[in-house]
């Protein structure tokens, strides 16, 4: 099986080099580099992949693509120190809770983080969980064994009942991670890189 990172990221970024490498109108080979935010800690894959590597699939005779996994040796509460410490931009979608920043409905995702991206479509007035249960019920399958995306929008209707739409606020991810000074500082040091 082939993962989504492969086709959605790194099979699409093949188009972009040969763009660059066209663009740069070079008499030898480019010398291309592909950065990455792997972090070795997430899983066993991940930690076995190389912090630097030649992407042979993606060089050729024009093009020399290395891969970098510049975060690869960093713990999270380091990724997120140095988000601080830089004043960083980051996603929002961290500051609303997921630990992540994937497909809404990844199915390599644990049910708490698509109840609560449900809630953030929510949050947000996203069509994402109606367009999917629909598609859902319409081809007859389910969004993999034993979890229905029907139950999923169902647990997030029923939070969103008890405790109220998902809020959240710039800086919570900061917050969440290393406290509340740290996202202070983190807005300041944003406001002087900006």
């Amino acid at each position: 099986m082939q993962r989504s990172t492969s086709t959605l990221k790194r099979d699409a970024s093949a188009h972009l080099y040969t763009e660059i490498a066209t663009a740069l109108g070079l008499d030898s080979q480019a010398l291309l580099l592909s950065v990455y935010g792997v972090r070795g800690g997430e899983s066993r894959t991940r930690a076995l992949k190389p912090v630097l590597d030649i992407d042979t699939r993606a060089s050729s005779g024009r093009r020399l693509v290395l891969t970098w996994n510049i975060i690869h040796g960093l713990s999270s509460d380091e990724v997120w120190r140095e988000i601080r410490d830089q004043g960083l931009e980051y996603h929002p979608v961290y500051d609303c809770g997921l630990d992540r920043l994937s497909c809404v409905y990844c199915v390599i995702a644990p049910e708490a983080a698509l109840i609560l991206a449900t809630r953030a479509c929510f949050a947000l007035g996203l069509t994402a969980p109606e367009v999917y249960t629909d598609l859902e019920r319409r081809i007859g399958h389910t969004f993999k064994p034993g979890v229905t995306l029907g139950g999923i929008v169902a647990a997030a209707r029923m939070i969103d009942a008890l405790d109220g739409p998902l809020a959240w606020d710039r800086g919570d991810a900061i917050r969440r991670h290393l406290g509340e000074d740290a996202a202070e500082q983190w807005r300041d040091n944003l406001a002087l890189a900006t």
